[in-house]
């Protein structure tokens, strides 16, 4: 990250009249719109509650423990 330009952008919009600042503003906003938030419900998901059968992930945080334990295990 360039800070030092980062300090002089801010330092130059600082030391702009208030109709300046609105300009950029609009100008900022028309250019980098703002993104719609478009979630997804995913109740509805074919993959959610596929794995509720299993019995060896009854208690998924013991089978994620147990899963990263054998797969990270330190040769010695």
């Amino acid at each position: 990250m360039n800070t030092k330009l980062l300090d002089s952008l801010i330092k130059i919009i600082n030391s702009l009249s208030d109709e300046e600042k609105k300009i950029i503003s609009q100008n900022i906003t028309t250019s980098f719109p703002v993104q719609q938030n478009n979630s997804i419900n995913l109740e509805n998901e074919p993959f959610i509650g596929m794995w509720k059968d299993r019995k060896d992930m009854e208690d998924s945080n013991q089978w994620l423990r147990q899963l990263r334990q054998n797969e990270w295990k330190v040769e010695k």
